[in-house]
């Protein structure tokens, strides 16, 4: 029986895509974090918004004169608000999309993975096949010394 054992010759290969793999995967677990910390905000601030509305509702509603500074100052405020939110909309597209962008580099990395490995299985299993057949050959080779060696004997018996 044969003693040698399958060494993968691209091993240092599948452990460097492996690694490109994890790091993409960090980077994404990070993008994702941004993520969710930027939809805290924006809810936070469409909560804010909300309010600022309920705010103007009711000073348009009231029938009692509001002063035009009041008047002004939460018009404003109703504005800039309104601005963050359109800003901070822009923010979460283009976190979203640099997000895209690493899980297509994830994808692709997972592949280049995958290659590897399904390379070095069928490596590996080619290896057993081989290592069978020549375990066999040797079995039938020692078989049929042994074979041999009786009929050889048995025939200088006589």
């Amino acid at each position: 029986m044969s003693k040698m054992r399958f060494r993968y010759p691209l091993e240092p290969v599948l452990l460097t895509r492996q690694w490109a793999l994890d790091a993409l995967l960090q980077t994404l677990a990070e993008h994702n974090a941004g993520i969710a910390e930027h939809a805290r905000r924006q809810a936070a601030t469409q909560a804010a918004y909300a309010a600022a509305s309920a705010g103007w509702q009711a000073l348009t509603a009231a029938r009692e004169a509001q002063s035009v500074q009041g008047f002004l100052l939460a018009s404003r405020y109703l504005a800039d608000v309104a601005a963050r939110m359109r800003d901070e909309a822009d923010e979460m597209a283009r976190l979203a999309a640099a997000r895209d962008e690493v899980i297509a580099q994830v994808v692709a990395a997972r592949r280049a993975v995958e290659a590897v490995e399904q390379h070095r299985d069928d490596m590996q299993r080619a290896f057993v096949r081989q290592r069978l057949s020549a375990d066999l050959k040797l079995a039938d080779d020692q078989w049929n010394t042994l074979q041999t060696g009786k009929t050889g004997a048995a025939s200088h018996g006589h």
